[in-house]
């Protein structure tokens, strides 16, 4: 009995590792010992009405230790399980693993096979089941997806970093100064190119030509202000691009004129084209320098993918990277909404024969304009400006052109990206894709003439057109005012509102002036679009605003300057919590270029896009945002950008 009472006590601490299943196992195993010993008891004692108590114990004796074998097979079977772990590229632990699904689910740890995530779990599941190639102990720190920057401006931001600077020229005295610097190293005759200013920092009166030929004399000067839509040019740039005071503006543009009627050397939207057409193009060497630069902000940012406004001649660019090893970003690039439509085509074709791996460079939407910016005020306007009561922007061209285009570019299947700023230029846009909506339905009704064809056919054809045109996801770029009523449109039509939260701290100076009290309630409204179910992926839109992330990520969840401006922020309603903001940096912006199954949340099977924090963003305070920077870079698994000194501990 004493053997007996060892042996189940022996059970009781095994059975705690064995699971649910295995038990039910041996309680049938148990049963049919049970019953084989009884059976010898009655074949040895066949008369006896009470079994000997030898037998008794005995049965009971071997019924438990035969259990108890049976346990420990079964848990040295389950340790060998254990010990046997999977090889796999990369596994990162003791983190704080934000994954950016909808619950909001946090890990600790993640293992990553090829370029996807293969677990995802806490510290003792992974480490139990997956040994890397390289393990990285993150002491504690934040992982969250890769940024995906879903509007920038990529070999243009690569080229900003090799032209003249003006960007934070607090003065006009000090841009002049920073171009004539420029000048110094050039040779007489050459072109100075740059853009960043922002007269609004100098008292709000535009620069002229004068100012630029006083700090550059022997060499053409073109620049552009910091929205990239009002360019500002020396006289010698004028002569050579014929402007004159009888020069006309082209359609959607103006050119200023002094009292005496000559050109001030300020052109604004398609009136800059007129003296663009004649600066040199960068040469491919310049082109490939600023596409490497460009790569190396990127990476320092911890971002791993981009929405490219760089037009379809950067994919030959972004393919020699990728066939020398060095394009470290995913690229969804867009192509030119106003080409012509044959053109686009032939593009897409072209593009088709190339045959990438669609998650590195991929072709997405059709990039156009509606309008201008505020800052300039050239954004197209429903009522004139605050400040400015005979001026209601400048729309681009006219509504039904716009529509028109809208419409035949959907029939060809391509997604439409289209800037607009003010609230006309995005109820034009809206209408446009309306039409485009609508316009199938007619053309589908008005194909079915036979009168044997009943209304549920019909009706079918209407849902199938609606459902392929959703699948389109257009968008419309910044979002910046939108009229009250129609933030419902953007949701009733699936039109997806790219937003870069940094302008509205960059522009919240003036945006009030331009619009009054009652309009910019519409304004940077990134939370209201939210609230009414509208996809709302986030970008920087650099070189008109820094490439920096955790700004944007600021400016979303406090309203505020970087200086801290106003105290609790400026149209407070309209904040975000930091783990939306986040999700709007990586799952919003995959869903925009048709990617949410591949990445931006971290889970099996997704790409291993990531970005290690030298901060926990969901806990600290949101000025400290601005401190963070990205300590890893892991692009597909693999570290493409490594912090220099970040061996120590999590929050140094």
């Amino acid at each position: 009995m004493q053997h007996s009472c060892c042996n189940l006590f022996f059970i009781f601490r095994i059975v705690q590792g064995v699971s649910a299943s295995k038990v039910e196992e041996i309680k049938k195993l148990l049963k049919a010992i049970v019953e084989s010993v009884a059976g010898i008891n009655n074949t040895m004692h066949p008369n006896a009405q009470d079994q000997s108590p030898m037998l008794k114990l005995l049965r009971i004796s071997i019924a438990v230790s035969l259990v108890a074998l049976l346990l420990v097979a079964a848990h040295r079977s389950r340790a060998g399980v254990a010990t046997a772990q999977r090889r796999v590229a990369l596994v990162l632990t003791n983190g704080k693993i934000f994954t950016a699904d909808a619950r909001g689910t946090i890990a600790e740890a993640v293992a990553v096979e090829n370029d996807r995530v293969v677990a995802v779990g806490t510290n003792a599941e992974i480490t139990r089941a997956y040994a890397g190639t390289r393990t990285v102990d993150l002491r504690g720190r934040l992982v969250t997806p890769g940024f995906n920057d879903a509007h920038i401006h990529f070999i243009g931001g690569g080229l900003s970093l090799l032209r003249v600077e003006l960007i934070g020229a607090k003065t006009l005295a000090e841009a002049k100064a920073r171009i004539a610097a420029k000048a110094r190293e050039l040779p007489p005759g050459a072109w100075i190119l740059g853009r960043g200013w922002d007269h609004t920092l100098w008292g709000g009166q535009w620069p002229t030509r004068a100012d630029l030929d006083a700090a550059a004399p022997n060499n053409p000067v073109f620049v552009q202000r910091v929205d990239g839509h009002v360019s500002w040019a020396n006289t010698l740039a004028l002569k050579q691009a014929g402007i004159t005071r009888e020069t006309r503006a082209p359609e959607g543009g103006e050119i200023l004129h002094d009292g005496a009627g000559q050109p001030t050397g300020i052109l604004k939207e398609t009136a800059a084209a007129l003296v663009a057409r004649v600066v040199p193009e960068p040469s491919r060497a310049e082109r490939m320098q600023a596409a490497e630069r460009a790569l190396a902000e990127a990476r320092r940012y911890g971002i791993t993918s981009i929405h490219d406004n760089s037009g379809y001649e950067a994919i030959e660019l972004y393919r020699e990277l990728l066939q020398a090893g060095k394009l470290t970003v995913r690229v969804a690039e867009w192509q030119n909404f106003e080409d012509a439509l044959e053109k686009l085509k032939r593009q897409r074709a072209e593009f088709a024969s190339f045959k990438i791996d669609p998650h590195v460079i991929r072709l997405t939407a059709l990039k156009g304009y509606v309008d201008g910016t505020l800052g300039s005020r050239t954004a197209a306007m429903l009522a004139p400006f605050a400040d400015d009561p005979h001026n209601s922007g400048i729309p681009r061209r006219p509504p039904e052109e716009l529509t028109r285009m809208i419409v035949e570019r959907d029939a060809a299947g391509f997604q439409i990206a289209l800037h607009a700023i003010g609230d006309r230029a995005n109820r034009m846009a809206l209408d446009g894709f309306k039409a485009a909506k609508s316009n199938p339905h007619d053309i589908g009704v008005a194909l079915v003439t036979d009168a044997s064809v009943g209304r549920e056919e019909i009706d079918e054809m209407k849902r199938e057109i609606e459902q392929e045109h959703a699948r389109r996801r257009h968008r419309i770029e910044h979002s910046q005012v939108v009229a009250p009523t129609d933030f419902a449109r953007f949701r009733d039509l699936g039109v997806i509102a790219s937003m870069q939260p940094s302008h509205a701290i960059s522009d919240k100076r003036w945006a009030q002036d331009r619009l009054g009290e009652y309009r910019v309630q519409g304004a940077y409204a990134w939370h209201m679009m939210r609230s009414f179910g509208v996809r709302v992926p986030f970008g920087t839109d650099w070189p008109v605003e820094p490439i920096n992330p955790y700004l944007g990520l600021y400016a979303a969840v406090t309203r505020q300057s970087t200086e801290g401006d106003p105290p609790g922020g400026w149209w407070p309603q309209e904040r975000l919590s930091i783990a939306d903001a986040i999700r709007c940096y990586t799952a919003e912006s995959a869903y925009a270029s048709f990617e949410e199954t591949q990445k931006g949340q971290l889970a099996p099977g997704m790409l291993a896009d990531m970005t290690v924090h030298s901060r926990d963003l969901l806990t600290i305070k949101p000025e400290e945002i601005l401190q963070t920077e990205a300590v890893l870079t892991i692009l597909g698994g693999r570290v493409v950008y490594e912090r220099e000194g970040s061996t120590g501990r999590a929050g140094e």
